[in-house]
């Protein structure tokens, strides 16, 4: 049987941000002068793919130039374990999984203990994400405390990061009251007479009107597009890993408050836009049909992102995507406002994801009946190879393989990953008693003055398990080597569980990174408590 630490040992090399290991690095050395392009195809006819195909059936173009096929691959997996396999014969896994969420309920949590049940093999790696961020999670003594801490990490997280999203709605059903309220006075409200005018009603609607848009766009920008900067990073690091890649992405239904066609609040804007008779009335009235168009307009953001992009980064890492779509169980008490489904473009381009990489969709309110549906799912598909006939720029590099097969529908890679250097990183996260340490590594330096210095600000904030926050410290440090070793006294907090965000800016790249994980600070040792110095001091 095997030892419990030994049981997720397979999982920390990944969890924390790939980099905590010897052997982790080993498996994610980058390559930043590749010779090598690796294509993966897929080829499908009425939706099954074509399984006759020879390496004389493809030919491959970089930039209009076609190019040698030096080695032909066919590739059929699946997550299943199959029954020639043995053990000893079994292949490495890495899996993504992904928690497009806006809250953690039942159904993400019985997705998970089915994923660690079903699925999960100890020697399995694993790399968890939410909102764009690597959640990391602390060591426990054995997969069911690991378990129970993705949980609780996830649960604190999602806790923090909708706080200002409440707000904002509260908030937004507050300014809809009151902009009833004026045109209630304005004499807009059918069965109520017209006052006198305190606030111009057009501005007032206005003000709404643009203060409901900037709410959506933050909301937007925070839980449905995805940072493709960061998915490069992320899934460079990966592509290196030495055996089989699935994604398995579980996404919530985006549901966001959306004006009621028949609430008092829209039939008085609409009353209130139909009275305006006279011609300054009139410009007035399509100033404000103008920002409820720019709002309605906003609400179609497909032109906000290409599934092309996010699809090639997946099919460069060659990663197969799984997606599992949950229904969202939030309600909302509101006289002016309902919430509705505000994803449909961004579950369209993660299901194109999907099929272009091999993987399997579909909705369910029983996440398990559809994992186990991607795990008996196969991936059949061609890898190319083949090494460019001229030397390769970074930029504007474009692939196109033709296949010799009428009527088929073919996805590959159309663009190579682009190289460079390591970006900043935050690692080696540390509580000792009540002393946070931790690293920021691959720092960008300038000759300055003679001498290599760089420029990077580094912010902590500590939330207690009520999720109220409790340290918030940032500050600029000028470090003089890619690495640095930062240390903090937390001596004034209590010792206890506590969500730690670490935010990591590199001024001189502009590269980010934010490490999102659970601690515990301990009790000091009777013999430094006289002699702490204050909290929040930072030692580079």
């Amino acid at each position: 049987m095997t030892p419990p630490r030994r049981l997720v040992s397979g999982i920390f090399c990944f969890v924390f941000l790939l980099a905590s290991s010897p052997a982790a690095q080993e498996k994610l050395q980058e390559d930043v002068t590749v010779t090598l392009v690796e294509v993966p195809v897929r080829v499908l006819l009425k939706g099954r793919p074509v399984r006759d195909l020879g390496r004389e059936d493809f030919k491959v173009f970089e930039n209009g130039v076609e190019q040698e096929i030096s080695r032909f691959q066919v590739i059929s997996r699946r997550i299943e374990d199959q029954p020639a396999q043995g053990p000893a014969g079994r292949p490495h896994r890495l899996f993504l999984l992904i928690f497009n969420i806006y809250d953690y309920e039942p159904a993400v949590g019985a997705a998970i203990d089915d994923f660690f049940r079903d699925v999960f093999r100890p020697e399995d790696s694993v790399v968890v994400l939410t909102e764009d961020r690597v959640l990391s999670v602390e060591r426990g003594q054995g997969l069911e405390d690991f378990v129970a801490g993705l949980k609780d990490a996830l649960v604190k997280f999602k806790s923090i990061s909708t706080q200002s999203t409440v707000k904002n709605f509260r908030d937004l059903d507050h300014e809809g009251d009151r902009l009833l309220g004026i045109l209630r006075e304005a004499g807009f409200v059918a069965g109520v007479d017209r006052g006198q005018m305190i606030t111009s009603p057009d501005q007032a609607i206005v003000q709404f009107f643009e203060r409901y848009r900037h709410i959506w766009e933050v909301y937007r920008n925070q839980f449905l597009l995805p940072g493709l900067d960061f998915y490069e990073l992320l899934l460079r690091k990966i592509k290196s890993f030495e055996g089989e890649k699935w994604a398995i992405c579980f996404q919530q239904r985006e549901m966001f408050p959306m004006l009621k066609s028949t609430s008092q609040l829209d039939m008085a804007i609409g009353n209130w836009i139909g009275s305006q008779v006279d011609s300054q009335d009139q410009v007035k009235a399509r100033l404000v049909q103008a920002r409820q168009e720019d709002l309605r307009r906003s609400f179609d953001f497909s032109a906000s992102f290409s599934p092309d992009l996010l699809a090639d980064l997946f099919l460069g890492a060659d990663m197969t995507f799984h997606l599992i779509l949950l229904k969202s169980l939030r309600t909302v008490f509101s006289q002016n406002f309902e919430l509705r489904e505000v994803g449909q473009d961004f579950e369209a381009m993660l299901k194109k994801i999907s099929v272009s990489t091999g993987g399997h969709h579909d909705f369910s309110n029983r996440p398990g009946d559809v994992l186990s549906e991607a795990v008996r799912r196969e991936d059949y598909h061609y890898l190319l190879v083949y090494s460019p006939r001229e030397v390769p720029s970074d930029k504007n590099r474009k692939i196109e393989v033709q296949v010799d097969r009428d009527g088929v529908e073919v996805t590959y890679l159309k663009r190579p990953f682009k190289g460079g250097p390591d970006v900043i990183a935050v690692s080696d996260v540390r509580a000792t008693g009540r002393r946070l340490g931790f690293s920021i590594d691959h720092c960008r330096l300038l000759m300055v003055d003679g001498r290599r210095r760089g420029s990077a600000s580094v912010k902590v904030l500590l939330y207690n398990e009520a999720t109220d926050k409790v340290f918030d410290e940032g500050r600029t440090l000028e470090p003089g080597k890619e690495t640095m070793r930062i240390s903090l006294d937390l001596g004034d907090l209590e010792p206890g569980d506590y969500f730690l965000i670490i935010e990591a800016v590199d001024l001189v790249s502009g590269a980010t990174d934010v490490f999102n994980g659970n601690i515990r600070l301990g009790r000091l040792p009777q013999d430094l408590i006289s002699t702490r110095s204050g909290s929040g001091r930072s030692v580079p």
